[in-house]
């Protein structure tokens, strides 16, 4: 970008629509112990696996602002849900760089077991009561999810960019399953995104180029690819 210049940018991202799911591995219920009555739960492994459902057709709007050489940006979009996201860095001749962070609503879909045990105060008279029960089955709910990461461009020449942009986030926001809260963390993903772009007549831009997910809690990689068009202006 120019010194002391803004832009704008409506985008379509097109996705290659797999649906992969990644077992985690290594991930336990803690044991639970009643303090009076004796009731617990036992420790027990947690059989969770993340399923990539990736939206085909994904659409951005994204503002751009730069000083002299410092750049910000904003943007909001569906992805089938509403986003939110946001970045600083720096723009020079041939070098873009920086940070950017992001945070997704969305809808989603478990299948679950859940056992529990409770320790409620029922009144002067019964005093404390131990209660334990269990539940199962599908079950939707709305979760928040983000990350951060960082983002550096090459310019060869001014229209084209070869891009790499590390991304570490959380697939749910928070520990809560059904509102209940668990008793271990949902491991992070690692994704690292490899692509490049092209401006055709300053206005449209074309790229192309794929991600790699990886995690401490799964074996193995999985690689995704994509394309986008977008109007500058």
């Amino acid at each position: 970008m120019d010194e002391k210049s803004s832009a704008m940018r409506v985008s379509l991202q097109i996705r290659k629509n797999d649906k992969e799911t990644w077992q985690l591995e290594g991930i336990e219920n803690d044991p639970i112990h009643s303090d009076n009555h004796g009731k617990s739960l036992n420790k027990s492994d947690a059989n969770i696996a993340y399923r990539f459902k990736r939206f085909p057709v994904t659409g951005s709007f994204d503002y751009f602002s730069k000083n002299r050489i410092s750049l910000w940006g904003a943007g909001i979009g569906l992805d089938p849900y509403p986003f939110i996201r946001g970045a600083v860095g720096i723009n020079s001749q041939h070098i873009e760089a920086g940070i950017t962070a992001y945070l997704n609503m969305s809808l989603n879909t478990s299948t679950n077991k859940i056992s529990w045990i409770s320790h409620d105060y029922e009144g002067m008279m019964s005093g404390y009561e131990d209660h334990e029960g269990a539940e199962e089955g599908k079950y939707q709910e709305v979760k928040f999810n983000g990350g951060i990461g960082g983002f550096i461009n090459y310019f060869p020449i001014k229209s084209i960019a070869i891009s790499y942009a590390p991304f570490l986030y959380r697939p749910w926001w928070d520990d809560e399953v059904r509102d209940y809260e668990v008793s271990f963390r949902f491991p992070c993903i690692i994704s690292q995104y490899f692509g490049a772009s092209i401006l055709i007549a300053k206005h449209v831009q074309v790229s192309a180029g794929a991600t790699l997910y990886l995690s401490t809690a799964v074996k193995g990689s999985y690689w995704f690819f994509d394309s986008g068009v977008g109007f500058v202006f």
